[in-house]
């Protein structure tokens, strides 16, 4: 990634030349790319990059599960509103995906918030093959996030179906699904492009909270990850406690790669535990939200640990193309990052 995304001119001069070609591809749209938002810092970055630096005109695109922070909701309006950026949000239905996450806890898999990854990535391309644009743009750095294993984390549509048939209940229609045929359909058939701006710039995360919060009225909510309650939870203390799985390793290791932190001050930062102040408050909010009792949450962290090579997924379907999906990656049809998160 390193070779790939070499500072071998200037800072911001590759991506100045990736936002030439999209202003003369959009120039009779109303919009010329489409920008994922959380109210997170790399998300909050990536549209302030797009919009001020870059000078294109973004559509925000917002996935609401239910668990947003006051924080969060906040952030994404603050931005907006001052960049004068349009933004849409998708609401989930929330019975359906209500069952759709809670299934993922009573099948003991570490992936419980892919549910919600699934629906921001399905929203951003759904979007952009209404309004006809070609270009997606996505806030993940390599340089300060990295990868988690895939048995910590995997995605993929029939995953979620074989899950759910097994422990949710209801049906899947009103589900943002994304299947293999969403992905001919976006990738293939319109050949929707992901950009990841925040790969081309210097990305320092203390720097970029201070320019956040000068431009903006921007608020920091903690820790990463932490900008959804749902997510907050799952990093802090389900993940830590029933799979003993910390996903500050990835970030620190990515940025030790990247020389943005030495090794030493990484180990002295993973051997302070987890620790949010409502912890407890913050788990009950949770649970009584999934409508999963005291008495079903300790019996799920008591029970054996499986993963997604436990259930039906696209998994084996997905090895046979490795050669394919380099060649794909290699032609900037499917982003580098997909190929070794898989693959590697």
């Amino acid at each position: 990634m390193e070779k790939d995304y070499q500072f071998d001119k200037p800072p911001l001069e590759k991506l100045f030349e990736i936002a030439k070609k999209i202003k003369k591809e959009g120039v009779s749209k109303r919009y010329d790319c489409i920008c994922g938002v959380s109210g997170g810092r790399d998300s909050s970055y990536s549209l302030y990059v797009t919009k001020k630096i870059l000078g294109l005109r973004p559509l925000a695109v917002h996935f609401d599960n239910g668990f947003n922070s006051e924080i969060s909701v906040s952030n994404i309006h603050s931005i907006c509103s001052s960049l004068n950026i349009d933004l849409e949000t998708k609401v989930a239905d929330w019975e359906t995906f209500k069952n759709v996450t809670r299934s993922f806890f009573f099948a003991n898999v570490p992936d419980v918030d892919i549910t919600t990854d699934i629906g921001i990535f399905k929203t951003m391309y759904e979007i952009a093959y209404r309004e006809k644009i070609n270009y997606v743009f996505n806030g993940h750095s390599f340089r300060t996030e990295g990868l988690d294993p895939l048995e910590w984390t995997y995605m993929d549509g029939l995953y979620i179906k074989s899950v759910f048939k097994k422990y949710g209940k209801g049906n899947l229609k009103k589900f943002d699904n994304f299947s293999i045929s969403d992905l001919i359909k976006y990738k293939f058939f319109r050949n929707i492009k992901t950009i990841l701006p925040l790969n081309y710039v210097e990305y320092d995360n203390d720097k970029v909270i201070k320019t956040l919060q000068n431009e903006f009225d921007w608020q920091f909510y903690g820790s990463h990850h932490h900008e959804s309650t749902f997510t907050k939870f799952c990093v802090s203390y389900y993940l830590p406690k029933k799979f003993n799985i910390d996903r500050r390793k990835t970030d620190l290791s990515a940025m030790i790669r990247s020389k943005k932190i030495s090794l030493h001050e990484a180990k002295k930062k993973i051997k302070n535990p987890i620790v949010i102040e409502d912890q407890e408050n913050l788990k009950n909010f949770i649970l009584n939200k999934l409508e999963i009792t005291k008495e079903e949450f300790d019996e799920i962290l008591k029970k054996e640990n499986k993963n997604f090579k436990n259930f039906f997924t696209y998994y084996n379907f997905i090895k046979m193309f490795r050669i394919f999906v380099l060649i794909l990656t290699k032609i900037k049809i499917l982003p580098k990052i997909l190929y070794l998160k898989y693959y590697s």
